[in-house]
C-alpha cells in the first residue's frame, strides 16, 4: 500500500498536497473540508479513481487510529474512575 500511495502521489501533485492536507488536518472539521475537496477533484477529473481511492483509505486510517485512541482513553479514565471510588 505504502509503495502504491507513493506511486500515485508522485505522479499527481494534486494527491501530495491532499494527502498533506488530510495528514495535517486538526479536526474532523478539517479532514472532512480535505474529503471534500478529494470528492470534487474526482468529479472533475483532476484525480483518477484509483487516487481517490487512495485519500479515502488515508481518511479511514487515520479517523480508526483516533477511535482506537479515544477507546484506549475512555478505558484509562474508566479505570482510574473505579480506582478513586
Amino acid at each position: 500500500m505504502a509503495k502504491k500511495e507513493s506511486a500515485l502521489a508522485s505522479e499527481n501533485p494534486q494527491v501530495t498536497d491532499l494527502l498533506h492536507q488530510l495528514r495535517e488536518a486538526s479536526t474532523p472539521e478539517a479532514q472532512r473540508d480535505v474529503m471534500v475537496k478529494t470528492i470534487l477533484a474526482g468529479r472533475n477529473n483532476e484525480i483518477s479513481v484509483a487516487e481517490g481511492r487512495v485519500l479515502s483509505l488515508e481518511f479511514v486510517r487515520i479517523n480508526s487510529e483516533a477511535q482506537a485512541r479515544l477507546k484506549d482513553e475512555r478505558a484509562r479514565l474508566k479505570a482510574a474512575r473505579r480506582t478513586v471510588d
